[in-house]
């Protein structure tokens, strides 16, 4: 296992995709701040150097997923596993290897975007305003989640011999993801009621009805429990702090036993070409 992780972080330090999503992650972190000064300067906006912070766990999806698909697609064109599993190395090892990896990687761009946040955006902006346990609470359930997330796409990479159609599944999958959250926060923000404009006796009138498009009240708890489940449901809850904290995480630990159990059985017997 050791040998494999020097070897996978000798290639990803020569990667150009590795330092594409550096340079990525240091460009969104300033052009957000550049983007909330204007707010500041131009409509005197009150900005919370927090929400910049968390903001980026929206899309973070989208950019695990290309950088997994592409950089260990590659593993497979190249002949990368077939020689690793030729000179003895375990399936098993190989799998948790590049999902140590391809985690330790989602997590350093996301460190890297929180440490240019937080240098400029606080004295630029000032202070966090958010009380800092919940703010390092809502960082850790976040972290997590980006685990889960690298989970996912590394299976998919693991499971899929060809690049392109692994890149295709991993991004439609990312943004499939976020449909659907952003489809349960629709269903859940439906007001109770609605405004109709009546006419009386010549005068129009408006007056409060109940909203016949709102959910019940199974409906609404199948569409938490699916923002619960989804990752990117669980990163639009936590960029919004109104994730639970206690369980959210248990979810994504969930998520990462299924997809890395199910990854390495299957890998374990998955024929090489």
């Amino acid at each position: 296992m050791i040998k494999l992780l020097n070897a996978g972080f000798t290639r990803l330090h020569k990667n150009k995709l590795f330092w594409l999503l550096s340079i990525f992650s240091i460009c969104l972190a300033l052009f957000m701040i550049y983007m909330r000064y204007s707010d500041m300067k131009n409509y005197k906006d009150v900005i919370e150097v927090e929400q910049i912070m968390l903001n980026y766990s929206t899309i973070i999806g989208i950019i695990i997923a290309i950088f997994t698909s592409l950089f260990l697609g590659v593993e497979y064109s190249d002949g990368a596993i077939r020689n690793k599993i030729s000179i003895g190395h375990k399936r098993t090892n190989i799998y948790l290897s590049n999902l140590i990896i391809i985690t330790l990687t989602s997590l350093f761009s996301y460190i890297l975007f929180l440490i240019i946040v937080g240098s400029i955006g606080i004295p630029l902006f000032g202070k966090i305003s958010l009380d800092v346990s919940k703010l390092l609470m809502l960082l850790g359930c976040l972290f997590i989640t980006i685990i889960a997330y690298s989970s996912i796409f590394t299976f998919i990479a693991m499971m899929i011999s060809n690049k392109t159609i692994t890149a295709v599944l991993s991004i439609m999958s990312a943004f499939g993801m976020m449909m659907i959250a952003l489809t349960c926060f629709n269903i859940l923000e439906t007001p109770k009621t609605v405004q109709q404009a009546l006419m009386i006796n010549g005068e129009t009138k408006i007056e409060e009805i109940p909203n016949p498009k709102y959910p019940t009240e199974a409906k609404k708890k199948m569409c938490q429990a699916i923002l619960n489940i989804n990752p990117a449901g669980q990163m639009f809850q936590i960029a919004g702090k109104t994730a639970n904290l206690k369980i959210l995480p248990f979810y994504s630990l969930g998520i990462l036993a299924i997809f890395t159990t199910c990854g390495i059985v299957l890998f374990r017997k998955k024929e090489l070409k």
